[in-house]
C-alpha cells in the first residue's frame, strides 16, 4: 500500500477528498478489482492484449507505484526476474507441487498463504530422484 495527497479538491465514489487529503491506495485491491479486469483472480498473462486490459494497465496496474515515488527497485526487479526465471527454465520444468495449490495473502511483499509448493523436474532428464518439492520462495514452509 501506499499514500498519497490530493493535490485539488475531488470526488471519490460519491465523497468529498478535500485538497491535501491522504489518499491510501491498495495494488493488491486495485489489480484485483472486478469492475475493472475481466477474471481478476485467474493467471491470464494475455489479459493485457485485450482493449480493456491494455486500458487497465494503463490506469490500474501499479506493481511498483507510480509517478516521483515509483519504487526504486522497479528497473531493477524487471531486469531480475525474466533473467533469474528463464534461468530456472532452461534446466527445469515446473509443476504444481500435490496437494495444496497457492493462496496469495495481502502481505508485503504478496506470499502465500502455505507457501507455494512447485515440483522442478531437470529438463536433461536424469533420475527421477533429481526432482525436488519445494516452495517457490526456496524455503519449506513451517508446520508447527
Amino acid at each position: 500500500m501506499f499514500v498519497r495527497e490530493a493535490r485539488c479538491p475531488e470526488t471519490f465514489r460519491g465523497r468529498p477528498v478535500p485538497s491535501g487529503a491522504q489518499v491510501v491506495i491498495s495494488p493488491w485491491h486495485l489489480h484485483r478489482h472486478e469492475r475493472l479486469w475481466d477474471n481478476p483472480d485467474s493467471f491470464d498473462p494475455a489479459r493485457f492484449d485485450t482493449e480493456n486490459g491494455k486500458s487497465c494497465l494503463r490506469r490500474a496496474y501499479l506493481p511498483f507505484s507510480t509517478g516521483a515515488r515509483v519504487c526504486p527497485g522497479a528497473g531493477f526487479a524487471m531486469a531480475e526476474g525474466p533473467l533469474f526465471l528463464a534461468m530456472i527454465l532452461r534446466n527445469f520444468r515446473i509443476h504444481p507441487g500435490a496437494p495444496r495449490p497457492g493462496r496469495p495473502v495481502a502481505h508485503l511483499p504478496v506470499r502465500g498463504r502455505d507457501s507455494i509448493w512447485l515440483r522442478l523436474e531437470h529438463r536433461t532428464a536424469p533420475p527421477a530422484s533429481s526432482e525436488q518439492n519445494i516452495p517457490a520462495g526456496g524455503f519449506p514452509a513451517h508446520n508447527p
